[in-house]
């Protein structure tokens, strides 16, 4: 299990809390579900107050425009086995990208390691094979990494996108963003039936791509806890429509590749907070797809879902507050991993004599740097 080690909170929630609570899985909130009328309305009803809950701290705080931020991801690698030989470490590497700079990365601990970029998505990957004795390259009696990050984040508005501009759709050959992948499939009838439902063949690209993330609001309910939820799976979100912010990404990203529409996943580590410094407590994801002449268009569908005051803003625009790590789905780690692809690269991933293993402390630190 990959475990997100946070350090005691010692500092006053921040005007933010309610976006905090939306998205971490540790803040309690009360799974729901669209089984019948009342629970229904009592959705609604938590949403209309996280909403009014969020303007009101809006006023004390808003999201800037851009943002630097100096980030460090470490990984512990725990229950170590007392016969292992050779323990092999991933981790991911933030890269520039639409709205992000890179300014500087660095290892912090172990020496030595490699970087590369594996092919299929152009991830920057980070691996270092430890070989027993262990002893020499234990750090605080602990065997793992540490990597540290200079970036500057850029808000994200595409006005092409917010006037639904009907640009033209053209056939791409971005073939990575339109084939399937194991659980996000595209030859699949509920997903045939939802597009032939909302005439998506008949729709310009981005047209069809917002009524895709509107009927995902209005059909799909967050709930991570949901038995199954979290994965991506376009299989079972259909029928649960349900699920976290994995779960609408894919499904969004299925109904688009059916279209010829190529669409992505995105992975990061999110800045919900006033506060200056802090630990990052959850990871995000989110779905982006390309239109020729445009480029790419983030969507934040189950942002939105929970808060519906985000729900014109997360179509086409993304705030400054999204560190970048990785993207893609069945991805092949660089030297290749001994197990099958992974499904998401944005924890670290650890093979020990060839074999995945679980048992994986990941802590994430920003701290806010002058613009």
């Amino acid at each position: 299990m990959i475990y997100l080690r946070t350090t005691p909170n010692n500092v006053a929630q921040p005007p933010s809390a309610v976006k905090n609570i939306r998205s971490n899985p540790n803040s309690g909130t009360e799974p729901v579900s669209k089984g019948n009328e009342f629970m229904k309305l009592a959705s609604a009803l938590r949403k209309l107050a996280a909403s009014c809950l969020f303007l009101a701290a809006s006023q004390s705080w808003a999201e800037p425009a851009t943002r630097n931020v100096q980030l460090s991801t470490t990984a512990v690698i725990d229950k170590l086995p007392a016969d292992a030989h050779t323990i092999d470490l991933w981790m991911p590497i933030a890269q520039d990208t639409d709205g992000q700079k890179v300014l500087n990365f660095k290892v912090a601990y172990p020496e030595g390691g490699t970087v590369a970029t594996e092919d299929r998505y152009g991830n920057k990957i980070w691996h270092r094979r430890f070989e027993a004795p262990f002893t020499r390259d234990l750090h605080e009696n602990s065997l793992g990494a540490e990597i540290d990050f200079e970036i500057q984040r850029t808000e994200i508005v595409i006005q092409d996108a917010k006037s639904l501009v009907p640009v033209p759709k053209v056939k791409s050959d971005l073939l990575p963003y339109l084939e399937p992948n194991r659980l996000i499939p595209v030859d699949y009838e509920p997903i045939k039936k939802i597009s032939t439902q909302l005439n998506l063949q008949a729709e310009p690209p981005i047209r069809a791509a917002h009524k895709v993330y509107d009927w995902l609001i209005d059909e799909f309910t967050y709930n991570w806890q949901a038995p199954g939820a979290g994965k991506g799976d376009v299989r079972w979100a259909c029928d649960a429509k349900s699920g976290d912010c994995s779960d609408y990404a894919s499904t969004f990203m299925s109904l688009m590749r059916l279209n010829g529409i190529p669409a992505d996943h995105e992975f990061g580590f999110p800045i919900r907070t006033a506060d200056h410094e802090g630990e990052i407590k959850h990871y995000h994801c989110w779905a982006r797809f390309f239109v020729t002449g445009v480029g790419w268009i983030p969507v934040d569908i189950s942002e939105a879902d929970k808060h519906p005051e985000l729900r014109e803003y997360n179509f086409g625009s993304q705030t400054a507050g999204l560190m970048k790590f990785s993207h893609g789905r069945d991805v092949t780690l660089v030297p290749a991993q001994a197990g099958p692809p992974l499904n998401k690269f944005i924890y670290p991933y650890v093979e020990i004599d060839g074999q995945e293993h679980k048992d994986v402390t990941l802590l994430v630190h920003f701290k806010d740097l002058p613009n």
